[in-house]
């Protein structure tokens, strides 16, 4: 979503549109009147929305899309296509330019870009392109021409990050958001990391957005799978906001206790019990709260007859039985008697058998069974899916 600076009633909307399925609800969308009326100013095909859009600082009707086609399976994804492009306009989406190879973009099939305009500079424009070859691409013409800078040490995942920024002050100084942050100072051709993951000063992985101050370049805040990080010179350090309640849960839970308790998994944030409400002053407090699992947490189950043990997942599988007394978790993730690779969902499915409390369920390709907490599993289905 973008605002014309100079007429809020003006506004830019790109419209990513369904990742499951076709539909003409894609492309960028545009409104002169503050959002009663709208006109669909850029359209491809049905498979193609948008994966990036920005506008020059100082030409408010110059813009720049990424479309990108991209389609997602429950198996499999997509990022990429003859529909994926960049388009430029230079009359507020009247009409547009698309840049090919024949500008100096990579030839083929391309996909999402991580595009940033300098602010010191407009004419100096930089591009993360996702293609056969991902690679940073840099114009020194305002977007009319374009080179291949490098391919090194860029991140990878571009239909998960793919974001650059570049610094307010320095058209050289660039921001780039992947599993980590790096930067880089000479103009792309070299990225170092910005901050650690980890430790007293680590900042969360997996980034996202980011924001700089439009006269201040030491100003910069940041967000991540862990939720907003603010610094103040210019990413040397950085400030965790803990006031804000950003946690995403897959699932939730609870268990027979009185009080009774609360369980969930959090995108990227372990799996965590807590109390459902306490009798003593001052209310739930972050302190009573305790992490059970790391990870993607998803499913916590508690064990129905002892909640002192339980069962908590992560990513692709993973599976443990965690006790809530000695801290210990143990990995009882199964494996096939013959080796056979198994296949589990991101968020694979688990269950309690309510007839016998030690008794679980698991599921990859096959349905698993375990009548001893996990200790030992069996196979009790074929392979469920279609091949």
């Amino acid at each position: 979503v973008i605002l014309d600076p100079r007429n809020s009633d003006v506004v830019y909307v790109g419209a990513q549109g369904p990742a499951w399925g076709d539909t003409k609800e894609r492309g960028i969308f545009k409104t002169v009147d503050g959002g009663k009326t709208w006109e669909k100013i850029l359209y491809v095909n049905e498979k193609t929305g948008i994966g990036e859009l920005v506008m020059d600082p100082s030409n408010p009707n110059k813009l720049i899309a990424n479309m990108w086609e991209f389609r997602r399976w429950p198996w499999f994804f997509k990022s990429g296509g003859e529909g994926s492009g960049m388009h430029i306009t230079f009359d507020g989406g009247k009409t547009w330019e698309q840049r090919t190879d024949k500008d100096g973009l990579p030839a083929g099939e391309l996909g999402k870009m991580g595009i940033a305009i300098a602010p010191s500079n407009p004419d100096i424009i930089y591009a993360l392109i996702e293609s056969k070859k991902n690679a940073i691409y840099k114009s020194e013409d305002g977007g009319f021409k374009w080179s291949k800078v490098t391919e090194k040490n860029i991140g990878g995942r571009p239909f998960y990050y793919a974001e650059i920024y570049v610094d307010v002050v320095n058209e050289n100084r660039i921001y780039n958001l992947h599993s980590t942050v790096t930067v880089s100072n000479d103009g792309g051709n070299t990225f170092s990391q910005l901050m650690t993951a980890y430790g007293d000063d680590g900042v969360h992985p997996d980034h996202h957005a980011f924001w700089g101050h439009p006269q201040d370049p030491n100003f910069l805040m940041e967000g991540n799978d862990g939720g907003l990080n603010i610094s103040k010179d210019r990413g040397k350090t950085w400030r965790f906001a803990e006031n804000l309640p950003l946690a995403q849960f897959y699932h939730i839970n609870y268990d027979m206790e009185w009080p009774y308790n609360v369980y969930g998994g959090m995108q990227d944030n372990g799996s965590w019990r807590g109390p459902a409400y306490v009798w003593r002053s001052g209310g739930i407090r972050n302190a009573y709260w305790e992490e059970l699992f790391f990870g993607d947490g998803f499913d916590v189950v508690p064990h129905p007859g002892n909640s002192r043990f339980g069962y908590a997942m992560s990513q692709g599988g993973s599976l443990g039985r965690y006790d809530l007394v000695t801290g210990h978790t143990q990995t009882i993730k199964p494996v096939h008697p013959e080796m056979v690779d198994l296949r589990f969902n991101w968020n694979a499915g688990i269950a309690q058998d309510p007839f016998n409390e030690n008794t679980i369920y698991y599921g990859s390709q096959f349905l698993h069974k375990s009548r001893d907490r996990g200790e030992n599993w069996e196979i009790i289905s074929p392979d469920l899916t279609t091949n």
